[in-house]
């Protein structure tokens, strides 16, 4: 299963800049000899002086391709709903919460997507009731698992992601994760606006690039967060054997 992953669009149709870049990812992966299985995207979708969903998914439709989304900090998670609702009908919807959580079992794995988002809050956060939906869905899953969320969970020692805005769910995720690694093949994730990986255990924590910009790895402080001119890319999950081989792909 060939399972592509973008991340961090920051979506603005007004940006020819951004949509340069996104338009450079979209077309290699419309032309990739790898035939996706399905596009992971995993938060900040749009950027968050804009607020139409409507262009960005019409992108996303033309490839053509099943996909799975998840909201970033940039998002909103009503917002989004409404839109997935409304030009997405066939994207999985949460059952019954504001919270864009939910499963898609339609492949060999199945996919736990959890939403994050918390008003002006850059770490995010995940509720008591959706760390407990996430573990009863790996507890009854009788597929491999999967799991999107948009903050990269392990602390990778960085100024602005970790020091000034990680946040306590992570370590309950992590200790939930670290509980049921046997049966979680990957963490997907974004947010960093690089590619970093890291292990709960034995279970994969891989981010991938922005389609945006890509971010100063500020193991130091910084005043600001600076945007590095390197290539933005995605990433393609090969799942073979039971287990995930990541491959990143810069352009």
């Amino acid at each position: 299963m060939n399972i592509f992953h973008i991340s961090d669009l920051h979506f603005n149709s007004h940006d020819l800049v951004v949509l340069a870049h996104i338009e450079k990812i979209f077309s290699h992966i419309a032309q990739s000899s790898i035939k996706p299985d399905i596009l992971l995207i995993t938060g900040d979708i749009l950027n968050r002086d804009f607020c139409d969903y409507k262009p960005v998914f019409d992108k996303i439709k033309k490839l053509n391709i099943p996909f799975l989304c998840i909201t970033g900090n940039h998002d909103n998670s009503q917002n989004l709903i409404l839109a997935l609702q409304t030009y997405c009908p066939h994207h999985p919807l949460p059952q019954s919460s504001s919270k864009l959580d939910y499963v898609c079992n339609q492949f060999p794995l199945k996919f736990i997507a959890l939403d994050t988002f918390e008003e002006n809050t850059p770490g995010g956060n995940l509720s008591a009731h959706q760390l407990k939906f996430m573990e009863n869905e790996i507890i009854n899953s009788d597929k491999p698992v999967v799991i999107l969320i948009h903050q990269f969970p392990l602390w990778a020692d960085l100024d602005f992601f970790d020091k000034k805005t990680g946040a306590p769910w992570r370590q309950k995720f992590c200790n939930i994760v670290k509980q049921h690694s046997d049966k979680i093949k990957l963490v997907a994730c974004g947010h960093l606006h690089n590619h970093l990986s890291g292990l709960i255990d034995k279970t994969p924590v891989v981010s991938s690039f922005s389609a945006n910009w890509q971010a100063h790895l500020d193991f130091l402080p910084v005043k600001s967060m600076k945007n590095e001119n390197l290539s933005v890319g995605y990433m393609i999950h090969r799942y073979i054997d039971n287990q995930i081989i990541s491959y990143a792909v810069c352009l």
